[in-house]
């Protein structure tokens, strides 16, 4: 196995440091990197300095069984934390009492993946100017810091979605925070979801909305609530474990091992609902025309042979800067439209009704008129 493109000796140095390793400094002018640790006597880390030297990746694909077997874990998950050196990675671990899942819905995981993206911008946001609600995540440096992180390979054994994000990610660092944008934003996603899921065990809601809504520097927002919505299926019944290994070429925050943990209970879920609707500025009915897409079908047929029934529908609102899931009933003549759409790639719809508060998909009620846009 080549390792060369793929682990810098410099990274599995900073790795090692991280384990517990001490550089010896006098092989350095051998252009060899010589490391000890106190709890493993008469054990040693040799490897190049230099990528092209001719052993270079025999040299470090030995240190890596060495890690493995002292760490006990298996050589690719010591190499997995090696390509991620540079990046605090997150894990959302998706669990179901269900036995029989061996699946997810797809539409599911991409309600995940758009998740991730707005918990990411919700923290980044918070990082640069904490507030409760933001009526939208565009800020120039969170949108830029979403750009740079990047989707991992998933894990045997479960349901997870890999993410992770460069510490030192922005080309244009904030130079005002004591530690890179990349880590700060991160940390205060971690901050915000403890605080959030203790505030719940503890019975503390109320008072913890009152302190978020009136505090100066809040670190949970109505859009990261929003954001965690995104992870539950209502149909599974489940819970996501949110995994946060911290990048080894900068030090840990205070006070948190290698990996943090937090665990979202199925039954959390409609608190968090709850916290996110008073964070709000209040939601009002919506009576209006929408553009729109047919995401999904979930019609019966009617008693006269045609289908009718419910629809999803993901509705372009007036600013043009939000996309909003919606639950809508149809009628066959509608329904017939919605199925076109959603058939022909690209198409839109017009829909004119009321659009209710709450959680995606949101209720789109009193349909006036639904017409297929032809281009």
């Amino acid at each position: 196995m080549n390792l060369e493109p793929f682990i810098p000796p410099t990274d599995l140095r900073d790795y090692a440091k991280d384990q517990g390793w001490v550089l010896l400094t006098e092989a350095v002018q051998d252009r060899l990197y010589v490391m000890t640790n106190p709890h493993f006597k008469g054990r040693q880390l040799v490897f190049p300095m230099d990528t092209t030297a001719p052993d270079y990746s025999e040299a470090v694909m030995l240190v890596v069984d060495k890690l493995a077997v002292m760490e006990g874990r298996s050589a690719q998950a010591v190499i997995k934390n090696l390509l991620e050196v540079g990046d605090d990675a997150i894990a959302f671990r998706v669990t179901t009492p269900r036995l029989d899942e061996r699946s997810l819905p797809l539409v599911f995981v991409g309600s995940m993946i758009t998740g991730a993206q707005q918990l990411l911008l919700a923290s980044a946001c918070t990082v640069l100017k904490p507030q409760a609600h933001y009526p939208r995540l565009n800020r120039a440096e969170s949108q830029q810091f979403l750009e740079t992180a990047k989707f991992r390979h998933t894990q045997h054994g479960s349901f997870v979605l890999n993410v992770s994000c460069p510490v030192q990610g922005l080309g244009v660092q904030a130079t005002w925070f004591d530690a890179p944008f990349g880590r700060r934003t991160i940390v205060t996603l971690r901050k915000a979801l403890g605080e959030l899921v203790t505030a719940i065990e503890t019975d503390a809601l109320d008072t913890f909305v009152e302190a978020t809504k009136n505090g100066q520097n809040p670190v949970v927002s109505s859009n990261l609530c929003e954001a965690l919505a995104r992870f539950e299926d209502s149909t599974l019944k489940n819970s996501v474990e949110i995994g946060i290994t911290w990048a080894s070429a900068i030090p840990k925050p205070a006070n948190e091992g290698r990996v943090s943990m937090i665990r979202i209970q199925h039954d959390y879920f409609h608190r968090i609902e709850e916290v996110r609707r008073a964070l709000r500025p209040e939601e009002k009915d919506l009576e209006d025309v929408f553009l729109a897409t047919v995401e999904q079908l979930e019609g019966v047929i009617g008693q006269d042979g045609r289908r009718v029934g419910d629809v999803i529908l993901r509705l372009l609102m007036a600013d043009g800067d939000e996309l909003v899931r919606a639950r809508t009933t149809l009628t066959a003549e509608q329904y017939e439209q919605a199925d076109k759409a959603h058939m022909k790639d690209g198409a839109f719809v017009k829909v004119s009704g009321t659009l209710h508060p709450g959680r995606q998909p949101r209720t789109l009620s009193g349909i006036k008129s639904f017409e297929l846009m032809l281009k």
